[in-house]
């Protein structure tokens, strides 16, 4: 594989608010910092409201208010988060809500990445394990 073209895990997350929760920004902020510290890279964003009925829409993240934080995802919606994908999300959703769906690279991980490749080396497998299924994993170690 060409090392320009090795790229740090992919992953996405579904942050869900309920209604009336304090969208101030300070999530946001904390993303920013990632992306500006080169931990992360968002290859798409996408904020999605549920209204009361259950109507659905995508925003922009960029567009979602105006807060400086949100300058750092500006033309950051690259169409890689599908409609369908947005669906989905939205099941997960209560109706009143609001949720913040970003897809980004782990690009500290890039080096790494290309060192594997260069000598041969292949990706057999990657996961991820929840936070509740690692705190009783944790529990259960100490029995």
């Amino acid at each position: 594989m060409d090392p320009e073209l090795d790229l740090g895990p992919v992953d996405y997350f579904l942050v869900g608010f309920p209604p009336g929760a304090p969208l101030d920004g300070g999530a946001l902020m904390q993303m920013a910092a990632l992306v500006q510290h080169g931990v992360i890279q968002v290859l798409d964003a996408l904020v999605i409201t549920k209204d009361a009925d259950g109507t659905i829409a995508g925003v922009d993240i960029s567009e979602a208010g105006d807060s400086a934080e949100l300058l750092a995802f500006s033309g950051v919606r690259t169409g890689l988060i599908a409609d369908e994908d947005m669906q989905l999300a939205a099941e997960e959703m209560p109706p009143g809500s609001v949720a913040a769906f970003v897809l980004y690279e782990n690009t500290w991980a890039r080096g790494f990445v290309t060192a594997v490749h260069e000598r041969g080396g292949t990706f057999l497998g990657s996961g991820r394990i929840g936070m509740d299924d690692l705190l009783a994993a944790i529990e259960a170690a100490g029995d």
